[in-house]
């Protein structure tokens, strides 16, 4: 067999395998309620190499750049859907946008001049900070993360990833003090809201233009991305304080009024975003706002 025919038969079989297997899924959801057939990632394989103490361990490997991970997952939670979006389903592939390209030279500059920074806002257990370090890998990363049980399971998952710095918070639209909401929900769907001043108690709530801060571009730190998914509390982020916007050139965020009906949470980032000069694509369950750089 010619060399580099096999790459080719090996893309052409992994697409069959994940064609059969969503239809497969599609069958047994729409009649059992549950999805029983493992899929198959186009870039990253993974295999289970422990389970202890509740925590499957799972050796995930970028098949594009070689690169692996150790992940861990708590058994029976909405840990292993997280993965599934990320690792498999590869929620927060910039490729699948047409302004890839375009994107992709943006990061590449960012690296000439110093180092890209992503900042993930609603890092949970760290698996998308280590999405973006797979695919990102000159980016400093800054994960925020509110709940400490969340927290731990993250700090585990990056350990001895220094370009990740991971931070027990929540991002808000001002420098306050937070409170968890929802602490019945799942573990991925855990919000915050802001306390009253003088309030005891909470969680440190900080702030993107702290964050822009800490790191400046006087230091060389070129804002990237900005990935935001924090269950209704993009209510707060974006009613003022928004001028940080600009900054990115890259927003990702996932937005939740289909989880609070009548709420509204959406509206404070639709009115913010549209006063500026991007594009808005909508892809699963994310926004893909791009800024437009325009010539003068």
């Amino acid at each position: 067999m010619h060399v580099g025919l096999l790459p080719k038969m090996n893309s052409i079989w992994a697409a069959i395998r994940r064609k059969a297997v969503q239809r497969l899924n599609g069958f047994l959801l729409a009649r059992l309620g549950a999805k029983i057939v493992r899929k198959f990632p186009e870039n990253f394989d993974y295999s289970r190499t422990s389970t202890e103490n509740g925590l499957t361990t799972l050796h995930v490997t970028d098949r594009l750049r070689g690169r692996s991970s150790e992940i861990s997952l708590r058994e029976g939670t909405s840990d292993w859907l997280t993965f599934d979006q990320i690792f498999v389903n590869e929620d927060y592939n910039l490729k699948a946008l047409k302004r890839y390209p375009e994107l992709l030279a943006l990061y590449k500059d960012a690296c000439l001049k110093g180092t890209p920074l992503i900042v993930d806002a609603g890092a949970n257990v760290g698996l998308s900070s280590l999405y973006f370090h797979h695919i990102w890998p000159e980016s400093q990363i800054v994960a925020i993360e509110p709940s400490e049980a969340n927290f731990s399971v993250l700090r585990r998952n990056t350990k001895g990833v220094p370009q990740i710095q991971s931070l027990l918070a929540g991002i808000a639209s001002k420098g306050l003090r937070l409170k968890l909401v929802d602490l019945d929900a799942e573990h991925n769907a855990f919000t915050t809201e802001l306390l009253e001043p003088g309030s005891e108690g909470g969680i440190t709530a900080v702030t993107v233009p702290e964050l822009l801060q800490k790191f400046p571009l006087e230091k060389g730190f070129c804002p990237f991305i900005l990935k935001i998914d924090i269950e209704g509390a993009e209510a707060d982020l974006f009613s003022e304080n928004v001028d940080w916007i600009k900054a990115f050139p890259i927003l990702i965020i996932e937005l939740h009024d289909w989880l609070y009906p009548g709420k509204g949470t959406a509206r404070n980032f639709l009115r913010a975003i549209s006063a500026e000069d991007r594009d808005f694509i909508y892809l699963g369950e994310n926004v893909f706002s791009i800024r437009n750089e325009r010539q003068s």
